[in-house]
């Protein structure tokens, strides 16, 4: 049994088990490129001893997805480990690199996007799931179903009990993202505010190709287990690598660091920042954002996912102006207009979000839960001169 990796029409290398228990990736003697970042075809042969290679990791849900694959699969097998996981799901994976494993199962005709944004309740989430169950090599926790609507890939996520409203949350917060000037894939929040609809942004639809992707993770050797051991400064530093415009890449990545601050996500771990790159690798850049969310309003003392000046912790302002000075190359006023651009994204979405939730009453406990933590966020971001200044001109009745 082998996963086999095809760029085009031609086999590129191929994925096995060895005899030694290893996990083996070995180019084909007609490989014509690489088969991503992390593993260049300049070295024939690729082994990882305990788990999946982190570029093929990368394909492998988690959470509830995980646990729904894992019951059908040890069924059908006997047995439900990454490897055959991934030998399930190699069809599903599409793109610049196409893998293929056991053969995958014919879908029903696509749908068109106003049937999902019509229809979000459960129930058509699980009929959309198990018609394309196995497209879904992709990682992440929160319940989600890759789906062929109109032609085109879209990942559609919900949420359950633990994490209510969290389309919405996913939504607002991305929508900040993207008001400060960072790139985001199309979104879609459906009727009733339980879908979120996110376009998959590996495919360029001018030129009609597919996008290579990496997600940071897999080239600082993360996996699943291990993708909260990093840091925001170890992310700079690939960035710096690989990407072919570095300067303005470590910029949009300073403010999407400041975005996940101020947004209070917690959850923005290694494999939440990637690069695309064209099929060539001459153009290599910072993905577009995506997963930012509000995890505070859930877990109220949750802490940054990432290592930053060596510890896990809500840094202030001055601490995330030193870092874009210090590792994306940022002069102090460079780093202080940035920082209020995204300042004022996330102000102007606070005001969305108030007036949303006077005509949704349903997303209203979480959503007044957000407005609150972010302006929590944003008091914390201000220098504590200021804040000293401010008390004491109010002192005196200024």
């Amino acid at each position: 049994m082998d996963i086999r990796a095809y760029h085009g029409g031609s086999l590129i290398g191929a994925l096995f088990e060895n005899s030694e228990r290893e996990y083996a990736f070995e180019y084909s003697d007609r490989a014509d490129t690489h088969l991503c970042l992390s593993m260049p075809s300049t070295q024939r042969i690729y082994l990882s001893r305990f788990h999946l290679h982190p570029f093929f990791d990368t394909f492998l849900p988690e959470g509830y997805l995980f646990e729904l694959l894992r019951g059908l699969i040890n069924k059908r097998e006997g047995r439900a480990d990454d490897f055959t996981m991934l030998y399930y799901l190699a069809g599903g994976v599409e793109g610049r690199i196409r893998l293929e494993g056991k053969e995958r199962p014919k879908e029903e005709k696509a749908l068109f996007l106003e049937e999902v944004l019509e229809n979000d309740t459960w129930d058509t989430f699980r009929v959309l799931l198990n018609t394309f169950l196995y497209r879904n090599a992709i990682g992440g926790v929160q319940p989600k179903t890759v789906a062929l609507v109109e032609g085109r890939e879209y990942i559609i996520k919900t949420f359950g009990e633990e994490y209510p409203e969290l389309a919405r949350n996913e939504y607002f917060c991305m929508r900040a993202v993207e008001r400060a000037g960072i790139r985001i894939p199309k979104i879609y929040l459906s009727e009733n505010g339980r879908f979120l609809v996110v376009e998959k942004f590996t495919y360029d639809r001018e030129k009609r190709v597919y996008l290579g992707f990496e997600e940071i993770g897999s080239l600082l050797g993360k996996t699943r287990e291990t993708k909260y051991e990093g840091s925001y400064e170890q992310i700079a530093k690939v960035i710096k690598r690989f990407s072919t415009s570095p300067e303005e890449d470590l910029k949009i990545y300073y403010k999407l660091m400041v975005m996940n601050f101020l947004l209070r996500n917690g959850d923005a771990h290694v494999k939440n920042f990637g690069l695309i790159y064209t099929d060539d690798f001459s153009d290599i850049r910072l993905s577009p954002a995506y997963d930012a969310v509000c995890t505070t309003v859930y877990i109220p003392d949750d802490k940054p996912a990432l290592f930053m000046h060596g510890t896990k912790k809500w840094h202030s302002r001055d601490k995330l102006m030193e870092f874009g000075m210090r590792y994306c190359g940022l002069s102090k006023e460079e780093a202080k207009e940035l920082y209020d651009m995204c300042e004022s994204a996330v102000r102007e979405e606070m005001e969305e979000v108030k007036e949303y939730v006077k005509e949704e009453m349903g997303f209203r406990g979480v959503g007044e839960r957000m407005v609150k933590e972010w302006d929590r966020s944003l008091v914390a971001s201000v220098p504590q001169t200021i804040r000293i200044s401010r008390r004491r001109g109010m002192g005196h009745g200024l």
